[in-house]
């Protein structure tokens, strides 16, 4: 299987959750439809106990780190890490590194990319110079998004070559 085909399934996966906890206001028996929120949250808190415990575990290890490092990158494994809010990385890391990834061809259409702030629920980046093509925006916001699902917010400013800082050429 690809990777593009396993990220297409762990988004399928995680809006099919997303759908069938949506689902649970829609019982119509109150007692029911409690048991079920209860019975979710009892599920959910076992496996992020366990997987906090693996994590922890392997973090302690010598070679484990490594491994930790491998599993972190991942769709799958990512996606079960930033649910339970375990990824070993914050986002700026994980931003950093999808903005350098897309370094080269930013460089090639004569845009640098900057990340300008991270907070615990948004990421704010600037693409300076060039000139505003949607598709390499989008391409940016994308990369990002899936670096760091985790945020509820992603903004992407551009500036034109006339407004741009002339030492803005480094991926913050």
């Amino acid at each position: 299987m690809s990777a593009e085909d396993e990220r297409l399934r762990v988004e399928d996966a995680l809006r099919r959750i997303e759908d069938l906890v949506a689902g649970l206001s829609h019982i119509a028996d109150p007692a029911a439809r409690e048991s079920a929120r209860r019975l979710l949250e009892a599920v959910l808190d076992l496996h992020g106990l366990a997987l906090a415990r693996i994590i922890t575990m392997l973090a302690a290890s010598a070679d484990g780190s490594e491994l930790l490092r491998r599993l972190a990158e991942d769709e799958q494994v990512k996606a079960v890490l930033l649910l339970y809010g375990l990824h070993p990385e914050e986002p700026r890391a994980r931003i950093r590194r999808a903005l350098e990834r897309l370094r080269p061809k930013l460089a090639a259409a004569g845009i640098a990319a900057e990340l300008v702030r991270v907070t615990a629920t948004a990421a704010a980046l600037r693409l300076i110079g060039g000139r505003a093509a949607e598709t390499l925006r989008r391409e940016v916001e994308e990369a990002v998004g899936n670096a760091a699902p985790d945020l509820d917010e992603i903004t992407v400013d551009w500036l034109r070559d006339s407004d741009a800082l002339p030492a803005a050429t480094a991926v913050g």
